[in-house]
């Protein structure tokens, strides 16, 4: 019997510069997605050139490895008075939470989605 892998491995659209700058410099590029469960459930995305981050997704597009850090953060409060408090939001089985699909764009900003 087969067993199958259960983390989910997205679909990365980096632009080619993006690619080229990262090779050039010797750096991987590592995404943050991040699921912020508040009175809403936000989406955050951050994306940097660095070294290999301790943990994470490792993945190669083309030439360049790619490192996806998912997280998911909860808030205290809804804003207001009181702000927002993040604090790191557990979950039991957070590979169920890695996108289908990270779109970069060459500022380092992006987006990323479940369908």
């Amino acid at each position: 019997m087969e067993v199958k892998e259960r983390t989910r491995v997205p679909e990365v659209f980096i632009p080619p510069e993006l690619s080229e700058r990262a090779l050039s410099e010797g750096k991987v590029l590592i995404l943050y997605p991040t699921l912020k469960f508040s009175c809403f459930i936000a989406k955050r995305f951050r994306a940097e050139l660095g070294s290999p981050p301790e943990e994470g997704l490792h993945l190669k597009v083309g030439d360049l490895d790619v490192y996806v850090v998912f997280r998911a953060v909860g808030s205290r409060f809804c804003g207001g008075e009181k702000g927002f408090e993040d604090f790191d939001f557990p979950l039991r089985e957070p590979e169920r939470f890695i996108p289908k699909w990270i779109k970069v764009n060459p500022d380092l900003s992006g987006e990323f989605g479940y369908l």
